[in-house]
């Protein structure tokens, strides 16, 4: 330990013990294969639709110095990088359970019990996020406003067992939210919110319907039509 800590001179104790502690919470939440990613890391088990995404970003520069998320609605994943495009983290999500990729606007006219399962979507597109609160007050990463779309701690629903699908290494249990995006609460409290904050992000939702996939058209939720 004691020469470990000679690689650090510049750190104090408390935030190296701090380092340490979320190495450890972060592996006990995504297991010791849960990160991957990014043409710069060893690829494991990411999409090609997510690394194809991923160089887009980069190479366009799209997300313009904000940090930036990407999902993959497929197999149910999240991979999150910071400002300067370098790869942070990755984890399992919960979405919604329909695999649409558009929202049906009258769906803004329901009442929540009246949103039937083919409705319940996670939408695909490209979205300016920003850190906000819910009616609760409770902390969340805003994607899609207009129609409550959230980045949320993975909420604890009477008979749902949500955060038990968030940690099975199946994906096939994820698809349980009304549309919001449920990831780990250490996730979103040492990754998301710190890093989402100060000037928020863009979060790519890749498309999911057999007519869209792998159309690499990165747009905006104004021009979702065209995805």
């Amino acid at each position: 330990m004691k020469q470990l800590f000679s690689f650090f001179p510049a750190y104090s104790a408390k935030a190296l013990l701090f380092a340490f502690a979320l190495l450890f919470s972060m592996n006990d939440a995504y297991g010791s294969d849960g990160i991957v990613m990014h043409r710069d890391f060893t690829v494991s088990n990411a999409s090609d639709a997510v690394k194809q995404t991923i160089d887009w970003v980069q190479d366009n520069r799209d997300n313009k110095k904000l940090p930036f998320a990407v999902i993959d609605k497929s197999n149910s994943g999240i991979f999150v990088f910071d400002p300067k495009s370098k790869f942070v983290v990755s984890g399992p999500v919960l979405l919604g359970i329909s695999r649409k990729d558009r929202i049906d606007p009258k769906t803004l006219n329901y009442q929540l019990s009246q949103v039937t399962a083919e409705k319940r979507v996670t939408p695909s597109g490209r979205y300016t996020a920003v850190i906000g609160k819910d009616h609760r007050g409770e902390e969340l990463l805003w994607v899609d406003y207009k129609y409550a779309i959230a980045l949320h701690p993975v909420a604890n629903v009477p008979g749902q067992n949500r955060r038990t699908r968030l940690k099975t290494k199946t994906s096939k249990d994820n698809r349980i939210t009304w549309g919001c995006i449920n990831v780990s609460p250490i996730l979103f409290k040492t990754i998301i919110s710190p890093m989402f904050k100060e000037k928020g992000g863009i979060v790519y939702i890749l498309p999911e319907e057999p007519a869209n996939r792998g159309i690499m058209q990165i747009v905006d939720k104004a021009s979702l039509g065209s995805i």
